[in-house]
């Protein structure tokens, strides 16, 4: 050992390298783009997503990230941290733009899904908002308009572009595209039905064998009879009058199918997870039949329980005002009193209950001086009680708790309770949101135009798509053999994620000296056993080019 020894922080960077190169994407981008400067663009994107799955510095500060990794291990004996300049990105971003930014994440995905075996007949779609500070004035040429709409960050004060995601098997992006910041979400599904059937025949899925699953802005005419040849899962809005007459037949008939809970989460050793119940109807929309599953949530949502317990309050306190009016009243005669009770009516929530109370009217003057009084007549009036009628209340709350699932699936090929799992699988691309909107990397100086927000789309969607690749096979490997990995806590899990993974080997560091490169702590049980169900051998952080080789390749 010499005495001029390196050190490196490594994190989980190589096992990143080592899916990447599963993946294939990076001789993917450098077959697409033009070479000719000092790091091939394919290793610049690589170098890009492994900063944006340790942290997400901003752009101008990726060659410093690099400055404290083994750049020779992660991304090639040739390539230095210097390499990775902002000129260097900013031209790398530009080519990924004028080849089509899209089109090379579609190559991406074909040889990712071919090389895991991805399942593409099921996809969902959602959009975001994604707000960005700065002015970002209209130029022609400009692919998307970056400018005020309805933020979905609850940041109206602040310009947005609107990011619109396709995902299979629950979370894995297979398309995405940047849209203007004013795009409505219902005209957004017209323009991605009208592509959906050349994306997923790349993906060798024919029209007659996937399903559309998306929120419920996708239920207009339009789209509808767009969907003629395609079978598509949504959720019936709620402003439909046929949505409240299913719900509304379905809690009077009470013929429910308990179906129970589709997963199961303990907080302190309580369930969280909602426990379901179906019914299954027919709705005409358009002069089209479909398929409604009328679903019960027990888990009701919160803001509808508040809107419930407010309009009860209002209707008690609306009736306990006019019954008051009522009760100072008197009258001379108890069919007055009759009369005027049986102009007041029950609330929505309540029942009203009255009784009458007899009263003497007393003559003018002094009381005798015995004490008693000469009565001059009897006097009525109403005694009213306000009560909650509990059966509407529990029947509010029990619609409250229901949504309609709209589809075109016929029952052969998916019964009701399938097509809720299935619906739920939308929640995965909900949480990829949360991944692919950072502030740092959207609003870095480097992506004041445009077109070059759109190409860093593909290094955010690249990332997310390896990011879930790895939980993917963690995952699986745990089903599959049957085995527990330590997640948040030290508690074990069969439900590993790449963020519990990446906390693992942040203490990882790796020494050099010369060509020879050592850990300075060997790999414990906990990261041994992660490796193990990434399928990466140890290799990747002590060997040159060992990626490719070591994945999937066992231990020996």
């Amino acid at each position: 050992m010499n005495g001029d020894v390196g050190s490196f922080t490594l994190a989980h960077l190589p096992i990143v390298k080592a899916y990447a190169q599963r993946m294939g994407f990076v001789e993917i981008i450098d077959r697409a783009l033009p070479g000719g400067m000092h790091a091939n663009p394919g290793i610049v994107v690589l170098g890009l997503v492994m900063n944006v799955l340790c942290g997400r510095s901003p752009l101008y500060r990726v060659e410093e990230f690099f400055r404290t990794r083994d750049v020779a291990l992660l991304l090639g004996e040739d390539m230095t941290a210097g390499m990775l300049n902002d000129d260097t990105i900013g031209r790398v971003l530009d080519h990924i733009y004028e080849y089509g930014t899209w089109e090379i994440f579609s190559s991406v995905c074909i040889q990712a899904f071919l090389n895991f075996g991805v399942d593409c007949s099921v996809v969902h779609q959602d959009t975001t908002s994604v707000s960005v500070w700065g002015e970002y004035k209209p130029a022609p040429g400009d692919p998307v308009l970056v400018t005020y709409g309805f933020s979905k960050d609850k940041r109206p004060d602040l310009k947005q572009f609107i990011l619109s995601l396709l995902c299979v098997e629950g979370n894995l992006p297979c398309h995405a595209g940047i849209l203007d910041g004013n795009a409505a979400d219902k005209k957004t599904h017209g323009k991605v039905l009208a592509a959906l059937p050349g994306i997923m025949a790349r993906h060798k899925v024919g029209e007659q064998e996937f399903i559309y699953v998306a929120d419920s802005a996708l239920a207009t005419g339009g789209n509808l009879s767009a969907m003629e040849s395609i079978h598509f899962i949504t959720r019936l809005p709620g402003n439909f009058g046929a949505c409240g007459e299913l719900i509304g037949k379905s809690v009077a008939s009470c013929s429910w199918q308990d179906v129970g809970r589709l997963s199961h989460r303990k907080v302190k050793g309580k369930e969280i997870c909602a426990s379901y119940r179906l019914q299954e109807e027919t709705v005409t929309l358009y002069d089209r039949t479909y398929r409604a599953v009328v679903v019960h949530s027990d888990a009701h949502d919160r803001r509808r329980q508040k809107r419930i317990d407010k309009a009860v309050k209002k209707d008690a306190a609306a009736l306990k005002a006019e019954v008051t009016v009522l009760s100072r009243k008197e009258f001379f005669c108890l069919p007055d009193a009759q009369a005027a009770v049986a102009t007041v009516k029950d609330g929505a929530f309540h029942r009203i209950s009255f009784s009458f109370e007899n009263r003497p009217a007393y003559g003018r003057g002094r009381p005798c001086k015995n004490g008693n009084r000469r009565v001059q007549g009897i006097r009525h009036r109403v005694l009213a009680t306000v009560s909650e009628n509990q059966a509407a209340v529990e029947k509010l709350r029990e619609e409250a708790g229901c949504f309609v699932l709209l589809t075109n699936v016929p029952v052969e090929e998916k019964t009701g309770l399938e097509i809720l799992k299935t619906y739920k699988e939308q929640e995965g691309i909900e949480r990829n949101f949360g991944f692919l909107k950072d502030p740092l990397v959207a609003n870095d100086v480097f992506l004041k135009k445009p077109h070059r927000i759109e190409a860093m789309g593909l290094v955010l969607v690249l990332s997310l798509l390896l990011w879930r690749l790895m939980e993917r096979t963690m995952r699986s490997k745990a089903k599959t053999e049957n085995i527990r990995l330590q997640g948040w806590n030290k508690r074990e899990t069969t439900s590993p994620t790449s963020f519990m993974m990446a906390s693992k080997f942040s203490p990882v560091f790796v020494g050099v000296d010369g060509d020879r490169r050592f850990l300075f702590a060997p790999l414990d049980t906990v990261q041994i056993a992660y490796l193990s169900a990434l399928e990466v051998h140890p290799a990747v952080f002590t060997k040159m080019g060992s990626s490719k080789a070591s994945i999937r390749s066992g231990y020996q």
